[in-house]
């Protein structure tokens, strides 16, 4: 063997190889990059979504008590030159009521137009106090009021987001603080004075450190001029409050990314230096530009490029050895392959060496089993010589033959005789050198009809003319014969189970590949055509490439294997029209007849969509209530039975509320139960509206609902009961007004059933009523 041209050829396929495996790690590294740069901004999008309506509904829960603050001074008329003292005691006690039920507000202040405090609340160690009227100051030079009195009204102003100051010294431990004001008017439009709230803000931030713990990156808080309130160097955080202090700012060190937040108010930015996700929040609600917002907050999400790196270098690192493998084993194998090409020719040239010294019609003679002849390529092939086994085969001697006149042609039967020349014109044609023919019948002695197989040879001359054959000729009849009785077999099974009306087929165990089908099947799943020969049942009925599996989707083919006797499933399938249909599956094993190995099953499939449906309608009519549309109180039950031993089992907490609308009984009484039904629609609609996506509510009986809140705590679901009690009292009803309703609530404890945990929650709702109704007690 020469071994130089096999490394020459070795390196010929090995150099082009190295070069596809290059550009297939080169695409592979290129799709994983899109891939982790695609997740991760998947990631940020969402967190910045929580984040933003995190802070949001802080605020607005700040926009709501100063609202009510507002109220709470309209009321008590005070909007005029003359305060009496007595009202503005009463008002004092409501603010310090306010002030100790939200324990969020430092201070809580009433100056009037010339800047001078009128009310002063402050807040400390769970307790709120009135300022006595001698220690009241005048802040009329003071930044907030300028801005504060100068707000339109009905409008919010808040200042930045800083550390409280006292005596000219940052406050110790820090406070971060934001106030929140707006501007009351007299009756003749003139400023009456501003009433400000000083927000506590360090629940707010610890929120956010809280929401952003487990994110991929680094999430920062910033104000309007790129400084970091929140960071994860907690060193760098407040540098604008400590002047003599490094100062560290994202807006320079980051300057592309701060540059792309003046311009919108969110957005993502991929550069050199990572992934950025920023949003504008804007603490006044206000819909304010984002070059424009000096009192904004920024969310800042940063995903270094080396964090990139190593989580795309996690992942290739998964594909690369792989490829090298892959590659590797190629390389053996194409090593292989061309060492035993590279033998196997060498062993030809040997026997075409021998070859041409052993006489090739001996060779040929003396090698064949079956009849060999020698035809010249002339009209009809003429016989020059045949074996004398013909006489077995045709009834004739080998010396009816040897005239060299008879034609070949002459025994081949008429029917097969035209296909028979063809094949021999279309191998001289190609210059083939042997070709086989298709079997056909020739005709003996008292014509007797043979089945024949036969090999052909070429003869050529010195100048390369074809001038004759040899022919290997074999007797195949008993084939042909055991092929013809197996066709008929077959066609008459195929007749009966074409009567069966289910669809039946019959499925080989190891390739799930359709042996036999009947027409009934054909017309439901392919529109009455024949399949392809290697078409599987999954493909068939399931329209997909892969075989069932799974509880919900079980093959009968494993059932029968495991339980070797007929089973019954039901599967989801589609039709020929890609509808889906619901078919319940007979499946019988077929055994090989030894009778131990099962080797094919046959199915039949039964249409029960109609009834699936119909059980499912009956589901739905079972667990809703006829008039709200939402689950009733069988299906509640069963739901607070799961959430509970959800609870658990995983220690998730979740919440439940009890409510009942107020004197639901007089509505009934004074407007008909048909108005009454209405407001039960109505309030159902509006609440479905306010909880959340994985909130259920359910209608408990009469006018009494129950609402489960998973993956709450007490101070969320306080929030949430009272959110939804103000919605039910500012809804108005058509023809019967606004209605209000009386709220119960509690979060499941460890030790909680079912009994006691809606005993505690009916307790709270009656200690609502108890109260005077229209108001909430959480447990």
């Amino acid at each position: 063997m020469n071994i130089g041209r096999f490394i020459r050829n070795y390196l010929l396929f090995l150099i082009p190889l190295a070069v596809l495996t290059g550009l297939t790690f080169w695409m592979i590294h290129n799709q994983t990059m899109d891939r982790v740069t695609s997740e991760l901004k998947l990631e940020s999008n969402i967190l910045a979504g929580q984040v933003r309506d995190q802070l949001n509904l802080s605020f607005g829960e700040i926009h709501s008590d100063l609202k009510l603050l507002t109220e709470h001074y309209k009321l008590h008329q005070l909007d005029s030159l003359i305060k009496p003292r007595n009202v503005i005691n009463e008002l004092q006690e409501l603010w310090i009521s306010v002030a100790e039920q939200r324990a969020r507000y430092d201070q809580v202040r009433f100056l009037d137009a010339q800047g001078q405090e009128t009310i002063r609340i402050n807040y400390s160690d769970h307790k709120a106090t009135a300022t006595p009227e001698q220690k009241l100051q005048s802040k009329r030079h003071r930044y907030y009021f300028i801005e504060a009195i100068n707000t339109p009204v009905g409008e919010i102003w808040n200042s930045l987001l800083d550390l409280n100051i006292e005596r000219r010294q940052i406050e110790l431990p820090l406070k971060p603080t934001i106030r929140f004001s707006t501007r009351i008017d007299r009756h003749d439009g003139e400023p009456d004075g501003v009433i400000i709230i000083n927000y506590l803000a360090k629940n707010l931030l610890d929120k956010f450190r809280s929401v952003t713990a487990s994110y991929s990156g680094h999430a920062l808080l910033l104000n309007w001029q790129g400084y970091s309130l929140v960071s994860p160097n907690a060193a760098n955080d407040w540098g604008f409050m400590f002047p003599d202090s490094p100062q560290s700012r994202i807006s320079i060190e980051h300057e592309a990314a701060w540059q792309a937040t003046l311009n919108e108010k969110q957005g993502q930015l991929l550069n050199p230096k990572g992934l950025y996700t920023y949003n504008q929040i804007d603490p006044s609600g206000s819909n304010t530009a984002a070059s424009d917002c000096d009192s904004c907050l920024w969310l800042m999400l940063h995903v270094p490029s080396q964090l990139i790196e190593v989580q795309l270098w996690r992942e290739l690192s998964k594909t690369i050895p792989l490829l090298l493998l892959s590659l590797f084993l190629i390389a053996i194998i194409l090593g292989v392959a061309l060492w035993h090409r590279e033998k196997r020719q060498a062993h030809e040239r040997q026997i075409q060496e021998l070859n041409r010294n052993i006489s090739y019609e001996h060779e040929l003679f003396l090698s064949s089993p079956g009849v060999i002849a020698k035809l010249r390529n002339e009209i009809g092939w003429p016989i020059e010589f045949i074996s004398s086994n013909i006489e077995e085969l045709l009834d004739y001697d080998a010396d009816h033959f040897a005239s060299g006149k008879v034609a070949y042609s002459s025994m081949i039967d008429s029917e097969y005789l035209e296909k028979y020349t063809q094949e021999t014109l279309e191998a001289e044609n190609k210059g083939s050198n042997s070709f086989s023919h298709s079997p056909y019948l020739i005709v003996g002695r008292n014509n007797r009809n043979r089945w024949i197989q036969e090999t052909a040879h070429a003869i050529r001359d010195k100048l390369g003319k074809l001038t004759g054959f040899y022919v290997h000729i074999n007797d195949v009849t008993p084939l042909k014969e055991a092929e013809q009785r197996l066709t008929q077999s077959r066609d008459y099974i195929q007749k009966v189970v074409d009567t069966i009306p289910d669809p039946t087929m019959v499925i080989d165990i190891n390739s799930y590949e359709l042996t036999l089908i009947n027409q009934s099947a054909l017309e439901l799943y392919n529109k009455g055509q024949a399949i392809d020969p290697e078409t599987t049942c999954y493909r068939l009925s399931h329209k997909r490439s892969n075989p069932c599996k799974g509880q919900l989707d079980p093959c009968p083919i494993k059932q029968i294997m495991e339980k070797r006797t007929a089973v019954s499933v039901v599967h989801k399938h589609y039709d020929h029209q890609g509808n889906i249909i619901h078919v319940d599956v007979r499946a019988t094993p077929i055994f090989d007849d030894s009778g131990e190995n099962i080797i094919q099953i046959i199915e039949s499939h039964r249409d029960i969509t109609e009834t699936v449906e119909m059980e499912k309608q009956l589901q739905h009519i079972a667990e809703t209530d006829r008039l709200t549309q939402i689950y009733n109180r069988m299906k509640f039950d069963e739901e607070l039975k799961n959430q509970i031993a959800w609870a658990s089992l995983t220690n998730n907490r979740f919440g439940l509320i009890m409510f009942d609308l107020d004197h639901f009984k007089k509505i009934n009484d004074t407007y008909g139960h048909d108005m009454g039904d209405k407001v039960l629609i109505n309030t159902v609609d509006l609440l479905n509206e306010r909880i959340r996506k994985s909130d259920v509510l359910a209608r408990w009986g009469g006018e009494e609902f129950m609402i489960i809140a998973p993956l709450i705590d007490t101070k969320e679901l306080r929030s949430l009961v009272e959110s939804l009690r103000n919605a039910v009292q500012q809804y108005e009803h058509e023809g019967v007004g606004s209605i209000t309703a009386s709220f119960g609530a509690s979060v499941v404890r460890p030790s909680d059933n079912i009994h006691s945990l809606l005993k505690r929650v009916d307790s709270a709702l009656y200690e609502s009523k108890q109260k005077g109704r229209n108001r909430s007690t959480v447990f």
